[in-house]
C-alpha cells in the first residue's frame, strides 16, 4: 500500500485568535470601585471594536486579503496591544508572500504578548522559509511551550523532524500529539505515521 506523505503545505492551514475577540469584549465590563456607572462611549467604543475584528476574522476566513488586511490594520491602530491583529497580520502577508512584513507584524505580535503560540509558530515557519530550521524548531517548541495542545505547531514539529533533521523518532511522537489533538480526521497523516512506526519497527 502507498501512502501520501504529509506537505509543508499545510503549515497554513490556521485560523488565528479568535479568542482574542474576548480581551476586547471584556474591557467594556470592567468597572472599579469608585466608578460603578458604565461609560457609554467606552463601551460603545468595545462593541465597534468587537465587530471589526470579527469582520475581519470573517475576510480572512474568505481569503479576501486585501479587506481583512485593512481592517485588522485598523484594528491595531485602535488597539495597537492586542496581539491577535498583529499576528493575523503576519498571517495575510504570509499568504500574499510578503515575508519580510509578516516577519515584522510576527515580532510586534510577540512583544504585545511574548506566550502567544500561534505568533511563536508563523516565527517558526518564517525562520523554517528562510532555511533556518534550528530557530524553526526552537520558535516551534516555544508554541507548544505555550499552548501544550496547540496541533498546528505539533504538526510543524514532526515535519522538520521528518524531513529536515532525519529524527524519526521525535517525528512520530509529534504526529501523535498533532493527531491526538486535531480537531478534524487527517487519514494522510494517520497513513504516513503508521508508514514511519512500520519503517522504525522493521529497522530495530
Amino acid at each position: 500500500m502507498s501512502y501520501i506523505k504529509p506537505t509543508l503545505n499545510n503549515t497554513l492551514s490556521i485560523t488565528l485568535v479568535i479568542i482574542f475577540i474576548m480581551t476586547i469584549s471584556a474591557c467594556s465590563n470592567q468597572v472599579t470601585s469608585n466608578k460603578p456607572v458604565t461609560n457609554n462611549k467606552t463601551t460603545e467604543s468595545s462593541i465597534e471594536e468587537l465587530q471589526l475584528y470579527k469582520n475581519a476574522i470573517v475576510a480572512l476566513n474568505n481569503n479576501d486579503l486585501d479587506q481583512a488586511k485593512a481592517l485588522f490594520i485598523s484594528m491595531s491602530e485602535r488597539q495597537p496591544n492586542i496581539a491577535g491583529s498583529w499576528a493575523n497580520l503576519a498571517l495575510i502577508s504570509i499568504k500574499q508572500k510578503d515575508l519580510a512584513q509578516a516577519e515584522d507584524y510576527a515580532k510586534t505580535a510577540l512583544e504585545k504578548n511574548p506566550n502567544m503560540a500561534q505568533a511563536w509558530n508563523l516565527s517558526g515557519y518564517l525562520a523554517q522559509k528562510k532555511g533556518e530550521i534550528h530557530n524553526a524548531k526552537n520558535y516551534y517548541l516555544k508554541a507548544i511551550s505555550n499552548k501544550s495542545d496547540y496541533a498546528l505547531a505539533h504538526y510543524n514539529l514532526a515535519l522538520l523532524f521528518d524531513i529536515y533533521l532525519q529524527d524519526i523518532t521525535k517525528a512520530i511522537e509529534h504526529y501523535q500529539f498533532y493527531l491526538a489533538y486535531n480537531g478534524e480526521k487527517d487519514e494522510n497523516t494517520e497513513n504516513w505515521l503508521e508508514s514511519l512506526q512500520a519503517t522504525m519497527a522493521a529497522n530495530n
